[in-house]
Parts: structure tokens; sequence; C-alpha cells
């Protein structure tokens, strides 16, 4: 039986397009900075549904940029 990730620990950060998106940390850099992941869909029955325009897209933060710390669940 293999381990399936239920749920995410996620934050929003600003989309620099008047939005936010709703990120995960992938890795900590240096002086403050993180990479993040984009999380783009939506949870179902059968795991994570990715919408392709942002899902999985990475870039760098700061720490400082992420608010709203949630569990958001992978599956509904």
């Amino acid at each position: 039986m293999r381990h399936e990730r239920r749920s995410v620990e996620v934050f929003d950060t600003p989309s620099g397009l008047g939005g936010s998106h709703t990120v995960s940390i992938v890795k900590e850099l240096a002086a403050g900075r993180l990479q993040v992941r984009v999380w783009y869909g939506r949870a179902t029955a059968r795991g994570w549904e990715a919408w392709k325009d942002w899902d999985g897209y990475t870039f760098a933060t700061e720490r400082a940029a992420l608010t709203n710390k949630r569990t958001m669940p992978l599956f509904k």
C-alpha cells in the first residue's frame, strides 16, 4: 500500500497579477527567501485535480509575503 499525502500546509502570497496564489513551501533559500509551489486546482474523491495553468509552478518569494497559513485537503 502506498502512502498518499492527504493534505498540505499552504499560504497565500500576492500573485503580482492583482490576486493571490495558494502556495506551499518547497525549500528554504538564503536571507529569508523561500522557494514555493503553486497549488491551483481542486480536491476530489480521487485526490488533487491539477489545473495546468499554474499548478506546480515554483518561484522564490520572501517569507514575509506569506499570509493565511492553513491546512488544505488534497482529497474531498
